[in-house]
C-alpha cells in the first residue's frame, strides 16, 4: 500500500490513519492507544513507575514539520528522564492544540509533549498541559523564530527544558502510544497534573499555524492508571 500523507481533518483525519497504510495499522487495532482521559478520581495512588529529570541548558533546531512546531535536540544532548532508573534521552520536543489527555473531563488550549529514547528506542513521553495566563518566558525566543510554513528556522535556539515542567512534578502514569501514525504501543506516559501557562499572544501564534493538530481520545479499555508525587 502507498504511504498517503496524514493530517487532523477530513480524509486523511485521525479516524481514517489505519487506511493509509499498512504501517498506520496499530491506529485502529492498538491496544494502547493515547490520548486517554485522566481523571484525579478513578487514578491509583500508586505510580507505575518511579521519574527523575535530568535536564540542563541545550540548543535547540526549531522545524514546522507539516503537523507541529518541533524543537530538536543535537546528538551529543546530556538530557534525560530517568524512568525507574533506565535513561530516557530527550530527543524532541512539540505541541498539540488543543491538549490531546483531559483532565477530569476538560481540555487545556495546548500540550506540550517532550519525547524520550533509550538505548533500545523505546519511548517514555512527558506530558505537560498548558493554559492561558503569565507569558511563557522560557519559550519566548523560540517561538521568535517559528517557521510560519513547513521547514526549518533559520536559528537555534537555547533553553533549559527543566524550565518548561511544572515545579512540583507529579504525574499521571500509564501505558500508552504514539498520538501520530504510526500510532505504536507500548509508550510509558506520564502526563502532569498541573499545568504551565503561555499568554494569549502566545497561544494565538501557535494556533494561527496549527488551530487543531490533536488526536481524539482513545478507550482506555482495561488500562489502570497511576500517579506519582
Amino acid at each position: 500500500m502507498r504511504k498517503k500523507g496524514w493530517s487532523y481533518s477530513g480524509s486523511t483525519g485521525p479516524q481514517f490513519w489505519a487506511d493509509l497504510h499498512d504501517e498506520y495499522i496499530a491506529c485502529s487495532q492498538g491496544k494502547e492507544q493515547s490520548p486517554v482521559a485522566l481523571h484525579n478520581e478513578d487514578a491509583s495512588d500508586e505510580g507505575k513507575w518511579s521519574l527523575d529529570l535530568d535536564y540542563n541548558e541545550t540548543d535547540f533546531s526549531i522545524e514546522n514539520n507539516g503537523h507541529t512546531i518541533q524543537a530538536n535536540v543535537g546528538d551529543h544532548s546530556s538530557n534525560k528522564l530517568i524512568v525507574n532508573g533506565t535513561d530516557y534521552k530527550l530527543a524532541q520536543f512539540h505541541f498539540h492544540s488543543q491538549s490531546e489527555h483531559t483532565l477530569d473531563d476538560d481540555y487545556y488550549e495546548m500540550e506540550l509533549h517532550l519525547v524520550h529514547q533509550d538505548e533500545e528506542d523505546n519511548l517514555a513521553v512527558l506530558g505537560v498541559l498548558i493554559e492561558e495566563g503569565e507569558k511563557n518566558e522560557t519559550l519566548a525566543n523560540m517561538w521568535d523564530v517559528i517557521p510560519e510554513t513547513e521547514g526549518e528556522a533559520d536559528e537555534t535556539i537555547s533553553l533549559n527544558p527543566s524550565e518548561l515542567v511544572p515545579k512540583d512534578l507529579s504525574t499521571f502514569q500509564y501505558h500508552g502510544s504514539l498520538t501520530t501514525p504510526p500510532c505504536s504501543d507500548h509508550v510509558k506516559w506520564s502526563v502532569s497534573d498541573t499545568s504551565i501557562s503561555m499568554s494569549a499572544e502566545q497561544l494565538q501564534t501557535f494556533q494561527q499555524i496549527y488551530p487543531d493538530n490533536h488526536r481524539p481520545i482513545q478507550d482506555l479499555g482495561d488500562r489502570e492508571i497511576g500517579t506519582h508525587y
